[in-house]
């Protein structure tokens, strides 16, 4: 009885899509898209697990948990404008999901101990003293790279690329307006009554959706080879994704392989031997690809439950 009297405290709304509402993704690729990306050694990152108490084990530096990514420590945007920081070793230190989400652009100290969605302290971490001084002695250690931009950058490429910036801004809010007005009509006709509303027959053959069908038609490796291959090499994938790529365990949640999607090319090794797995089978494909400056092989292993996996990971990763 109770639960038929409380219908509306089980339901709720799905959150509505603004165009707008994008506005900081699009000023983050305006940022992101212009950061210099400098790859660590091993010791500067043995160095830097060191220093956070990870010498036998990595986590999240927030929380403790499992890290599954790399988070600039100093946020790379400010009231929509670079910082100076950039992406290197002195400002990237290991982090979960949870953290680098909740974290956002926020100064870690000021968010750690705030009442954020996820935070450290809202998810009642335990030793989040001793975890606070850990990442005190971090920042007093770390000397990160910082460089005034308009300083280096010819003023009039720096006016322009901020110009198409705030071009887009106004575009997207001048569609935002658009929008509304569409859906408010449509949100008309829907009140006044079915007898308004010319209703569409769903597509239930394949026929319908040709958009779709060129997708399932194609073989999983010639999109390897048409979209994923291009995406790497355009060296659009940050290097803490990357480096990411090489795990087994990155590569079985996020594309399910597996074998780890990249393997850095060892120049001092037989590379035909590089590529087999321990029976002996080669698991790469034979022509190595160049990211960032260096050269990797590509897993082979393609297989169609792998489908929906990388069509997700292409869209994720694409810069639009």
């Amino acid at each position: 009885m109770y639960i038929l009297q409380n219908y509306k405290s089980l339901f709720k709304m799905p959150n509505p899509v603004k165009i707008t509402g994008r506005s900081s993704s699009i000023t983050n690729a305006f940022v992101n898209g212009i950061i210099p990306c400098i790859e660590p050694s091993e010791t500067e990152i043995k160095e830097v697990l060191s220093m956070l108490g990870m010498t036998d084990s990595i986590r999240c530096s927030y929380c403790g948990d499992s890290y599954s990514e790399w988070d600039h420590f100093r946020p790379l945007i400010h009231k929509r404008r670079p910082t100076g920081y950039i992406s290197e070793i002195n400002n990237l230190v290991p982090s979960c999901g949870k953290c680098n989400q909740s974290k956002g652009n926020k100064y870690w100290k000021d968010w750690i101990q705030s009442n954020a969605p996820l935070s450290p302290k809202t998810r009642n971490v335990s030793h989040l003293d001793l975890i606070i001084a850990r990442l005190e002695n971090y920042e007093a250690w770390s000397k990160p790279i910082c460089i005034n931009f308009e300083e280096v950058i010819d003023k009039e490429l720096w006016e322009e690329h901020w110009a198409n910036w705030e071009n887009l801004l106004n575009y997207m809010k001048k569609s935002q307006l658009l929008s509304d007005r569409i859906q408010e009509t449509l949100k008309q006709s829907v009140q006044q009554g079915a007898s308004t509303i010319a209703y569409i027959k769903p597509p239930t053959e394949q026929r319908d959706l040709p958009i779709i069908e060129e997708k399932v038609e194609r073989k999983i490796g010639v999109i390897v080879r048409d979209e994923l291959i291009d995406i790497l090499v355009s060296n659009q994938v940050p290097l803490e994704k990357i480096q990411l790529l090489q795990t087994s365990k990155y590569s079985k949640q996020q594309l399910n392989l597996n074998f780890p999607m990249l393997l850095e090319v060892d120049e001092t090794k037989d590379l035909h031997l590089q590529k087999q797995d321990t029976r002996g089978y080669s698991r790469y494909y034979k022509k190595p690809i160049r990211i960032h400056g260096k050269k990797y092989f590509l897993c082979s292993q393609w297989f169609e439950n792998s489908r929906p996996y990388l069509l997700r990971w292409i869209e994720m990763n694409r810069l639009s």
